[in-house]
């Protein structure tokens, strides 16, 4: 066999591996976060138009509060926690408040947790 051929099916697999990772665990998660935050501003549009929310809300809104949650604790790379901290986007908080957000049943409650949420996240 050729050196050649060996070094480039080498250099191939290399660098194939590096995109993999790349992808797999730096761009995948960093776009799921943003899918997610669009699905959460949506979401709360749809609350503030409501004067109570409905049983499928609340239960739709306590899905995206575990998936952020579930997201920060696992998916997320540290540099993109640091760089959102940076931004002044706290995540944290944004589960916080979208918990609370499904349990309440006053509209100024559900307008004040929903602006909370909106300046957590920056949206």
């Amino acid at each position: 066999m050729d050196m050649t051929l060996i070094g480039g099916a080498a250099v191939g697999l290399v660098m194939g591996s590096f995109g993999y990772v790349l992808v797999r665990f730096g761009l995948r998660p960093l776009m799921a976060y943003r899918q997610l935050k669009r699905r959460i501003e949506e979401l709360l549009k749809t609350a503030t138009r409501e004067k109570a929310l409905a049983e499928e809300t609340r239960e739709t809104l306590r899905h995206a509060a575990v998936k952020l949650q579930d997201l920060l604790d696992d998916g997320l790379p540290v540099w993109y926690k640091l760089a959102l901290k940076r931004k002044a986007e706290r995540p944290e908080e944004a589960v916080r408040h979208l918990q609370t957000l499904a349990n309440c049943r006053e509209p100024a409650a559900i307008r004040q947790r929903t602006e909370a949420v909106q300046q957590n996240l920056r949206l």
